[in-house]
């Protein structure tokens, strides 16, 4: 389920907005100057690679991309390995260093191909967080500049087209600010939600 909830920056619990309406969410993010937009899913075969999320994406990440000037598209995944013992601490390191708001200097755009993972966007002002849980098919852009952090979830299963400026752009600026550690990872804000 894509969810989009408005907290208070205080980390209360209880939203001033819950919605699952793609309009609505487009709407409300698209106020304070992010983007939200569905694609159309397309099946990826079971063993897929990079090359084949690209293919299947590739018109779309073009359209994308000539329409916003960003033509740096890359695919990112994550999956769980038990070949490899490292990969539980390599994904729980990943997961601590990016639910720590940070900022960007050119958009950063998501686009899931599989699997989910949740932005929380301080898109206004500091008295609210918008905090995006998507799913496949959800592409979100988070402007330039806006302080956010990211949760991949407990247990990261995911492939998504990462899109920007140029690999120079994507340096993150982390702010030092502690505001995500008043706030619930994605499993507990979906557990509420239900």
């Amino acid at each position: 389920m894509t969810l989009l909830q408005v907290l208070p920056a205080t980390g209360e619990a209880k939203p001033l907005l819950t919605t699952q309406d793609p309009d609505r969410i487009a709407a409300e993010l698209g106020v304070h100057g992010a983007r939200f937009e569905r694609w159309a899913l397309k099946d990826l075969a079971a063993g897929f690679g990079d090359d084949d999320v690209l293919g299947l994406y590739r018109r779309e990440a073009d359209r994308f991309s000539a329409e916003t000037g960003l033509g740096h598209v890359e695919v990112v995944r994550m999956a769980p390995d038990d070949s490899d013992p490292r990969w539980a601490t390599e994904a729980r390191v990943s997961r601590d260093r990016y639910f720590n708001e940070h900022t960007h200097r050119s958009d950063e755009v998501w686009f899931f191909a599989q699997g989910r993972c949740g932005f929380y966007l301080r898109l206004a002002d500091d008295e609210t967080v918008h905090v995006l849980i998507s799913e496949p098919g959800d592409l979100v852009c988070t402007p330039a500049g806006v302080r956010h952090w990211f949760d991949m979830g407990e247990t990261p299963d995911f492939a998504a087209l990462h899109i920007y400026v140029a690999e120079t752009d994507w340096d993150e600026a982390f702010t030092g600010d502690p505001i995500a550690s008043r706030f619930p990872h994605m499993e507990e804000l979906l557990a509420t939600a239900r």
